[in-house]
């Protein structure tokens, strides 16, 4: 595995996923340290919904998941995505694209001098481009830090055939809502993984193979489930057994009204 930030060498992935509730563990999947975390992300999140029936409404992840891809399948499946936001490659000191105003209704961007950034072609990829003219960049007073290089004459701006969906998520994320939901993944699904590896052993792998390693996480997933549905369930029993004290003591109390008013009579 070779990520920024990362030790390199040869480790296992654990995709794990939570209710936002009781922070239950509802799936795990082990895989490859080389293999990407959002390969598995939209397949993982169907076979849990298929297999609990859940009632899902919103999916909550860290930027690496905020790709195109994802945001689209999501989309379509109406469920509303709570992504992180990640500014991607950009040339240090530069204006990035989302300095850049999109206007869909012409199909172009607007620049901060008010020019207008035409359509030229669609890549392969799926990324369209549009292109400045290069005259009015010639006089731009922004041109030093809008231009990627001292070679440049022009500006050229990429934006993806779903780029709607990430800008949708992206609106919600940053509406009050989004925020909240979102605050409350570092409750979740992070202390989920900071449980299993300080108290459970999960940091380093006991065995060798996919299989091994999956029965490793898996152990380790029903240890915490075991814990959480155990406090859960304390807690019910506890409000219930205050709820039951508190009928008993209005009870006896109305029958020691009711002794006190025939001893009266």
């Amino acid at each position: 595995m070779v990520r920024d930030g990362k030790p390199k060498g040869f480790f296992y992935l654990d995709h794990r996923t939570v209710d936002g509730k009781y922070n239950i563990i509802t799936d795990v999947h082990v895989t490859p340290g080389n293999i990407n975390d959002v390969d598995p992300y939209v397949k993982r999140i169907e076979t849990q919904i298929e297999k609990f029936n859940f009632n899902t409404k919103y999916l909550v992840a860290d930027a690496g998941y905020y790709t195109n891809p994802i945001c689209k399948q999501i989309s379509d499946k109406n469920y509303q995505g709570v992504f992180g936001f990640r500014l991607g490659p950009h040339v240090k000191g530069k204006y990035t694209k989302y300095r850049f105003q999109y206007v869909k209704e012409l199909d172009g961007y607007v620049c901060i001098n008010n020019c207008f950034l035409k359509y030229r072609t669609t890549t392969r990829e799926g990324y369209k481009e549009y292109l400045s003219n290069a005259e009015h960049c010639a006089y731009c007073k922004y041109k030093n830090n809008c231009l990627t290089s001292d070679k440049s004459i022009n500006r050229t701006i990429r934006r993806h055939v779903w780029e709607d969906y990430k800008d949708q998520i992206f609106r919600f994320t940053k509406t009050e809502k989004g925020k909240s939901i979102y605050k409350r993944r570092k409750e979740k699904i992070e202390r989920s993984f900071a449980d299993s590896k300080e108290l459970h052993g999960l940091r380093y792998c006991r065995m060798r193979g996919i299989k091994n390693v999956s029965e490793q996480c898996l152990l380790t997933a029903v240890v915490q489930n075991m814990k959480k549905i155990a406090m859960v369930l304390s807690h019910y029993f506890l409000c219930t057994l205050i709820q039951i004290y508190s009928k008993l003591t209005y009870i006896i109390n109305i029958f020691r009204m009711l002794s006190h008013k025939r001893i009266l009579a």
